[in-house]
């Protein structure tokens, strides 16, 4: 059955790439492509590999939360070795995900590894759904974009309190399965993942700020790499508006349904730019430098590194 859904995501994302690019002008997909500037995608992977850099702080923090001492260099050629499978395996940001907790299971007890992925990933995505409607907000500069902004606000602020609570109320359920009356397994494992959740509810304000403000700069960076590749295509698009419109595109990338988010990608960036004046050939070919410069270059970065590491090993 894993076979055959690995099979189905790979041909779903090649047939829809094929497909955008039969309907799009290709020769123009191409051209926008030619056009940019080799200077801007070098410093959109720079970027790209700094805002990789920025959140292997903020896991490297979560994972010191739960008393495991990794090395922000190994956490983060982690990381980059996570895109390199990310590329490879059906899937987004699971297959990343799932990489990164074989690769750090290795190094400390697979509860304590789960639940720092599990509070890593939540926060990432509560600040791109914040960036992305505060940003839109102030973009659009309307009655309508502002309440927006605000609804976005505090809903992420909603989401981070009530997922503190709900750390809380996990952590007691759990204690629940650990009583006398469960089975001795279940108990077991009930108590251990209880406890590990438990070290982020009793997280002290300077942890809090480390991990908040790492998120900010992680997202920020990589906004930076977006803006560079849209100013070397000569793009007439302001910051605030690359922004949203990169999470708009990570969202998207983020269903499991394609591989490296190929095709989802393309999809939505026709969606988001078009509406702003753009041709479909000059959103796709945004798209193509984006996955080249911000995923397929990190990408053989984390190979070159893990094929080194495990020569090393060897």
């Amino acid at each position: 059955m894993n076979a055959f859904k690995t099979t189905a995501r790979c041909a779903f994302s090649l047939v829809v790439f094929a497909l955008i690019l039969y309907l799009v002008d290709a020769h123009g997909v191409v051209e926008t492509i030619r056009t940019a500037d080799a200077a801007s995608v070098l410093i959109a992977a720079c970027t790209a590999l700094g805002a990789q850099a920025i959140a292997a702080i903020r896991l490297r923090q979560l994972l010191a939360m739960q008393e495991i001492a990794l090395s922000v260099r190994r956490v983060f050629l982690i990381g980059l070795a996570a895109t390199f499978y990310g590329l490879l395996i059906p899937g987004g940001t699971v297959a990343s995900v799932a990489a990164r907790f074989v690769q750090l299971s290795r190094d400390a007890r697979v509860e304590t590894i789960a639940a720092a992925l599990v509070v890593d990933r939540s926060v990432a995505v509560v600040f791109l759904f914040v960036i992305g409607a505060l940003t839109i907000a102030f973009d659009k500069a309307e009655p309508a974009w502002v309440g927006a902004m605000l609804a976005g606000v505090l809903c992420g602020i909603g989401i981070f309190a009530i997922g503190r609570r709900a750390l809380v109320w996990l952590t007691a359920r759990l204690d629940d399965l650990a009583s006398d009356r469960s089975p001795g397994r279940v108990r077991r494992f009930g108590a251990r993942i209880g406890r590990a959740l438990s070290n982020y509810t009793a997280a002290s304000g300077a942890e809090i700020r480390i991990v908040l403000a790492t998120s900010l700069l992680a997202h920020l960076s990589g906004c930076c790499a977006y803006y560079a590749i849209a100013l070397g295509l000569g793009f007439d698009i302001s910051f605030l508006t690359i922004c949203w419109i990169r999470s708009g595109v990570i969202l998207a990338t983020m269903v499991p349904v394609s591989l490296a988010g190929i095709g989802m990608r393309e999809i939505s960036s026709i969606s988001l730019l078009v509406p702003l004046g753009f041709t479909e050939a000059q959103a796709v070919g945004f798209s193509i430098l984006i996955f080249l410069s911000t995923s397929v270059l990190v990408g053989l970065i984390g190979g070159s590194s893990e094929l080194l590491g495990a020569t090393s090993r060897r």
